[in-house]
């Protein structure tokens, strides 16, 4: 059984070469790291875990294609390629939407900012570069012209587009390796509808793709506990207050007036009580949260989905989550 780990960029560095040896020792296929535009570099990450282990897999899930140009993504993947022996995966996205526009770039509308044609010129560059011709390029937003790459790429390095845009998710089955379906959140149902435009994409070209998804991971014991890491955890309130559809939650027994009192507590700056008004249910249909065996069921519901490559995103007491959890266990 494939398992992958999957962080936020708020450990050290040194924490996370610990854990990248410690998931390599437990057999578990790779981990990724989160870009921020204000956390830890994920660069620097990647390079450093590739040093401290041998075989695992490591992948930036992702980089943001309005802070780095697709020239020094190919250059920079291509030399942690090196560095890693092959074990390196570019995963790449439009980027944070709450902070990219703190540097002046618009997401929204997408009729102006055509996210596709974006992540399309992106991938095309990058790819030219490592194929080591001279790259002429001269896209709606990137251009290159009579550029050579100095030095010869030796193993193919894997590319993962991430996107909820039912359009770019299919698009992406049709130029990348793979393709990340959710940052943490999720219920199985909305994967699996996620996945179906995956595989029209994937029909397209003929062949199938990596389908990878965050997982929200919370495992303990006690399942009250898990599910309290949960409730705490800030990205999930926000995520539910803000970003969560009403009705991808409504299958599972949550419906809007459920979630009004949390929202309205949330919206008046009362945190600590929008977290405790959080109904469960809403905490077991989006994450995979409780004991290791409840949780394993629950992962397997997501590969039933059509997930391929779950990335485990661990909170709370993640140690036990990593143990308990491990292919190799």
């Amino acid at each position: 059984m494939r398992l992958a780990l999957g962080y936020n960029p708020v450990l050290s560095v040194q924490d996370a070469v610990a854990q990248a040896s410690r998931a390599e020792s437990l057999g578990y296929d790779s981990v990724w790291m989160h870009e921020s535009l204000y956390q830890r570099d994920v660069v620097t990450y990647i390079s450093a875990m590739a040093s401290g282990t041998k075989r695992i897999g490591l992948g930036s899930g992702v980089i943001n294609t309005f802070t780095r140009h697709p020239v020094t993504a190919a250059t920079t993947f291509a030399t942690l390629s090196e560095l890693s022996g092959g074990r390196v995966t570019l995963g790449l996205g439009l980027g944070s939407f709450p902070t990219i526009p703190l540097i002046g770039q618009k997401i929204f509308p997408v009729a102006e900012t055509k996210p596709i044609r974006r992540i399309k010129e992106y991938v095309e560059v990058v790819k030219s570069v490592w194929e080591g011709g001279k790259v002429d390029f001269d896209g709606d937003f990137f251009q290159v012209h009579g550029l050579t790459l100095g030095f010869r790429v030796d193993r193919r390095v894997p590319i993962f587009v991430a996107s909820l845009s039912p359009k770019t998710q299919e698009f992406a089955a049709t130029v990348a390796d793979g393709v990340i379906l959710a940052p943490a959140l999720g219920t199985a149902l909305a994967t699996q509808k996620m996945v179906e435009n995956v595989r029209r994409g994937e029909a397209k070209r003929g062949r199938g793709v990596e389908r990878a998804s965050y997982l929200l991971t919370s495992v303990d014991r006690d399942p009250a506990k898990a599910a309290k890491a949960v409730r705490d955890y800030y990205f999930f309130a926000y995520q539910l207050a803000e970003v969560v559809k009403p009705e991808s939650l409504s299958p599972y027994g949550v419906e809007e007036e459920d979630l009004r009192p949390m929202k309205e507590a949330w919206r008046s700056g009362d945190e600590a009580e929008a977290r405790r008004l959080i109904p469960e249910a809403a905490v077991e249909a989006l994450t995979v949260t409780g004991t290791p065996d409840h949780a394993l069921g629950r992962v397997d519901e997501y590969r039933k989905a059509g997930i391929t490559l779950p990335i485990l995103m661990p909170i709370g007491d993640v140690d036990y989550a990593v143990n308990e959890l491990a292919p190799g266990g």
